[in-house]
């Protein structure tokens, strides 16, 4: 199976910002980043995750700290969902 990476560069290139931005959500522990021969890369599967990123930073001038109290919020309400799920399935087995 073959990995898709990109590098830094060229995704910040691409969508129009800032590399420390990158680089700052990664010394952040919010994404991982892939080095390959002493340059960092994206992996794809990332992308969706970092587009909210940029989104909550440059359109809602949310600052890193802001970003990972919010992702680490939202992980809490998905796992409080499926919780929630899981208590509701097993309520209909015991009716």
């Amino acid at each position: 199976m073959e990995t898709e990476l990109i590098t830094i560069t060229e995704y910040c290139f691409k969508y129009d910002i800032e590399p420390e931005f990158i680089i700052s959500l990664e010394d952040s522990g919010i994404i991982s980043l892939t080095m390959v021969e002493s340059e960092k890369f994206i992996h794809i599967r990332q992308f969706g995750e970092l587009d909210k990123y940029i989104h909550l930073h440059y359109d809602l001038q949310i600052n890193i700290e802001g970003i990972d109290a919010i992702r680490h919020l939202l992980e809490k309400v998905d796992a409080m969902q499926q919780e929630i799920q899981e208590l509701k399935n097993q309520l209909h087995i015991h009716q």
